[in-house]
């Protein structure tokens, strides 16, 4: 993949500038800096392996804030195995399954590597997933199985074992918009950074960032991609 780096015109080059203003015919009004370039890039992607949810749920949250607080939290209650599954899946405003934004953004830039050609820090500079829901999470849409709630047996310490009820997605998939800077990322690296993420990195729980292969994804070449700025 070719490195995104801006291409400088030679009047603009360093070494240029700095002979011209030694000769005194660096123009006061030169800039130095590229304009941004906004695009906006239309994406799909789908599963290629089940992605595992885990949010923290309200009342798990507010377990903390009263410990932290100072103050007495209640007994262990009976466990509702379902309600758990439940409170632990993404959900958009209006209820519909769903990604946080921000996971995607995060294993686009997990994919990146400067012994791939880019680094993180100009991709985590250079993109944004863009999300309208107040909730921050992308609707995986009608094609989007109902998930299953499993149990798994979990490490919570040295020697400590819990269980966890969260969805299983079987099949999923989402379509979403990326705000681009195109004066430093070119879109061939950008879907080609998308599908290293659906790849290697994943998103939700034991994904392969994380030791697992669950959360994986490619994308969808049959929809296509649409391209404004």
């Amino acid at each position: 993949m070719a490195k995104a780096t801006a291409v400088i015109p030679k009047e603009l080059h360093p070494k240029t500038l700095t002979a011209s203003k030694k000769k005194g015919t660096l123009a006061k009004n030169t800039t130095l800096l590229q304009p941004i370039k906004r695009v906006y890039v239309t994406l799909k992607i789908n599963s290629t392996a089940t992605m595992v949810q885990h949010q923290w749920s309200a009342k798990a949250k507010e377990a903390i804030r009263l410990k932290h607080a100072g103050k007495k939290t209640k007994n262990r209650e009976i466990r509702d195995p379902e309600q758990e599954g439940k409170d632990a899946t993404y959900l958009t405003q209006d209820g519909e399954f769903s990604i946080p934004a921000k996971a995607l953004k995060s294993a686009i830039i997990s994919a990146a590597h400067k012994d791939i050609g880019i680094e993180k820090t100009l991709v985590r500079k250079h993109l944004f997933v863009m999300c309208d829901d107040p909730s921050g999470n992308l609707a995986m849409g009608a094609e989007c199985a109902p998930p299953v709630i499993r149990e798994d047996h979990v490490r919570v310490g040295p020697g400590s074992m819990d269980l966890r009820y969260r969805p299983y997605f079987y099949k999923w998939s989402v379509i979403f918009t990326i705000e681009m800077d195109a004066s430093g990322l070119q879109l061939e690296d950008l879907t080609t950074l998308v599908d290293r993420a659906g790849f290697g990195v994943g998103i939700g729980e034991m994904r392969p960032e994380k030791g697992g292969d669950c959360g994986r994804f490619r994308i969808d070449e049959t929809f296509k991609v649409q391209v404004k700025g």
